[in-house]
């Protein structure tokens, strides 16, 4: 009993150390900075439960072990408190450098050095005020502790002890100061955090077709031996399913497209309700079509029926053109008819901040419902209002719209607040409606769908208030997701997928699949209009950081497929098929073949401009000016991006530019809020992007 009321007393007084640590961090930073430049971290609260649980389990540990070998009481005299000090460093230490090698979380070294040294501190004076020797003051009490400190000193288990609590703080210096280092530190935490320990594993199916960033593939209705696959440069094709090395061009309008970076492009495509009577054989393509000057985002109608490509161009029909500024992101991008042949469109909040919110100046920020079909009567209604930044022509609005008899509203809206809802899908079962909501710098959402509903953004993200305000007046019945996930430097931009109804894979039946495109890992969550707090871990894809997958389709056979994008400059990219690890690469349709890619070869110019751009441009800005969409959330955090055009950057070398790409920010004395890019991008690519900043300083200086 007397052993475990001390590992008790012990590991609370480590908690209450960790509690102090945590609220006076910033005194603590300010005094380690005098020693080492290490960076300030913001410190979440799903990071605080973290290293609260790798610290305390470690002290749990430690003080147990302890206690096997001393049964006397943790203040029975000065000695016994001195050895309990000695196990709170080796807790402390080993705690520490477990949080700093295994967790994706950021490490707050100036929370722990701060627990540490009021823990220390806490044994001293419970021993001062709680020590068997009565009769020496309490004063007197704690300085008898700090020399039976010294005089443990050289004992072996003592320097041991020493050894384990200086291990972090090595670690700490070593990753600031070395080069090395900090590259196996980065390519350990990727293998810990990165790598996926799933049951599924992923197969290609194009093993004859070469295919350049496929974004989005559907089954062609009625013919189930071929798959259309849609390019992000903007082609449409057909190709063999099973891949037998066909690839037919239906639609080339990459010449509209224009320039393709960061979020633009071809994004979604689905069949007409009626596809394949001979009358109707229509597909709607939704795109953006970008000059530097401008961009504009079409939902356009083409007829396959019209004879070759050329013909089948020429019938373009656009129902929606909506004018936004040329800055690219939050596009959304999904498009699909509901059971109720109704066109179901995402659309992102196309970086217009006037348009949070709003429901009645342009179609962003949501989800829209039109009827392509223009069934009138009892079911839709002609257009009545035009958005201020488009035009919109050819389709009906549904009367059962939540919108469809106001006149002061746009009435295509059905669901609004969302940020850039880029890919949903429709339950089998029930026709909810499941998306995935691609957040900002914090959160990523899983959402269920409904009529009327206002989703919250930009006033709350996740689950939690941001810094914007809420509006007087919210249209709607404010609805929160069913699941969330907080940014990490590897998951980062979540991709919605599928409500799985089939039986070749029993065990995921009634399932969401969704996944992560930076991290490339696939997750399962009951699909059920419940809030839930866990997910089930699948499997990753092979590719990351925005040349990872982009779409997952239900075929007629029940198999689940994905797009998979790959590099902008070599075709290499990929459909893939999500198979059982214990079912082999066989039970694929690709029957476990390799992909018919091309190597990268030699990153050309432009090649670089897109990786910098996809990979940069979010926080640092397309040219490097610091005016990224999300430097402002950022610099509200206390980590504005730096400007590539600044005096202070003008000052920094090319090895300190390279190492906060390697490291992250917190390589280089910085924020953590940058990410490292270690494992994410080729080395290749880190030298190309790392070269091509710096030549953004030389510009500078020429100018």
């Amino acid at each position: 009993m007397q052993r475990i009321v001390t590992i008790a007393i012990s590991v609370a007084i480590a908690a209450a150390a960790f509690f102090a640590g945590s609220l006076l961090s910033g005194v603590v930073h300010t005094l380690i900075r005098v020693i080492l430049p290490l960076p300030s971290v913001t410190v979440s609260g799903e990071d605080l439960i973290t290293t609260a649980t790798y610290l305390l389990g470690a002290s749990i540990i430690i003080f147990g072990l302890v206690s096997l070998f001393n049964r006397a009481p943790v203040f029975k005299d000065a000695r016994r408190t001195a050895i309990q000090i000695f196990a709170w460093g080796a807790a402390w230490g080993s705690g520490s450098l477990a949080l700093f090698f295994m967790s994706a979380s950021v490490f707050p070294h100036q929370l722990l050095v701060g627990a540490f040294l009021i823990g220390v501190l806490l044994f001293i004076i419970g021993y001062a005020v709680f020590g068997k020797d009565h009769t020496t003051p309490i004063f007197g009490r704690a300085f008898a502790v700090v020399g039976a400190l010294f005089k443990l000193l050289l004992k072996p288990l003592s320097l041991l002890a020493i050894l384990v609590t200086i291990a972090p703080l090595i670690a700490a210096f070593m990753y600031v100061k070395s080069q090395d280092f900090r590259d196996a530190v980065a390519e350990f935490r990727i293998q810990q955090n990165v790598s996926v320990d799933g049951d599924w594993m992923t197969v290609p199916v194009n093993t004859q077709t070469q295919l350049l960033q496929p974004i989005m593939i559907r089954m062609e209705p009625g013919n189930d031996s071929f798959l259309l696959v849609l390019e992000r440069a903007g082609r449409l094709y057909r190709m063999g399913y099973p891949d037998n090395g066909t690839k037919e061009l239906l639609i080339d309008f990459a010449d509209q497209v224009g320039e393709v970076n960061l979020e633009n492009g071809a994004l979604g495509f689905d069949f007409d309700p009626r596809f394949g009577d001979g009358e109707n054989d229509f597909v709607y393509l939704y795109f953006t079509s970008f000059t530097p000057d401008a961009q504009t985002n079409y939902l356009s109608r083409f007829d396959l029926s019209a004879g070759d490509a050329d013909a089948i161009l020429a019938t373009q029909y656009d129902l929606m053109a909506i004018g936004r500024p040329p800055t690219q992101y939050h596009n959304a991008g999904h498009v699909e008819f509901g059971p109720d042949n109704m066109l179901y469109l995402a659309i992102g909040e196309l970086d217009i901040a006037d348009s949070h919110q709003t429901i009645d100046t342009t179609l962003a920020g949501g989800i829209f419902r039109i009827d392509v079909m223009n069934q009138g009567g009892e079911v839709s209604r002609p257009i009545s209002r035009q958005p201020e930044n488009g035009v919109t022509q050819g389709y009906s609005i549904p009367l059962d719209n939540p919108y469809a008899d106001r006149e002061d509203v746009l009435g295509e809206f059905f669901a609004h607040g969302l940020r850039n809802p880029f890919r949903f899908a429709f339950d089998p079962a029930n026709a909810s409606i499941w998306l995935g909501e691609v957040g900002s710098t914090v959160w990523e959402e899983v959402n269920v769908i409904e009529s009327g509903k206002n989703y919250q953004f930009p006033y709350v993200e996740g689950r939690e208030s941001t810094t914007v305000p809420k509006p007087d007046t919210v249209e709607g019945a404010e609805q929160g997701p069913v699941y969330t996930y907080r940014h990490t430097a590897y998951d980062r931009s979540v991709i919605g997928g599928i409500v799985y109804r089939g039986s070749r894979w029993p065990d995921l039946d009634g399932k969401y699949l969704f996944g992560d495109n930076y991290s490339g890992t696939f997750w399962a969550i009951p699909a059920v209009n419940e809030p839930t707090g866990t997910v089930e871990t699948l499997g990753q894809a092979t590719k990351y950081a925005q040349r990872g997958f982009t779409s997952l389709i239900q075929t007629p056979d029940d198999r689940i497929l994905i797009t998979v994008m790959g590099s902008s400059s070599s075709p290499n990219g990929a459909i893939v098929e999500l198979v059982r690890k214990d079912a082999g690469s066989e039970a694929s349709i690709g029957g476990g073949g390799a992909a018919a890619g091309v190597a990268e070869g030699t990153l050309s110019s432009a090649a670089i401009r897109e990786s910098y751009i996809t990979n940069c441009a979010r926080c640092h800005g397309v040219d490097g000016y610091a005016d990224g969409p999300d430097a402002d959330m950022l610099e509200e955090a206390g980590a504005r991006p730096g400007s590539f055009h600044s005096d202070e950057f003008a000052s920094r070398s090319r090895d300190h530019v390279r190492t906060a790409i390697v490291g992250g920010g917190e390589a280089v004395g910085m924020s953590g809020l940058m990410p490292p890019w270690e494992g994410v991008l080729t080395d290749e690519e880190i030298d190309a992007i790392t070269d091509y900043i710096m030549s953004m300083r030389e510009e500078e200086s020429e100018d």
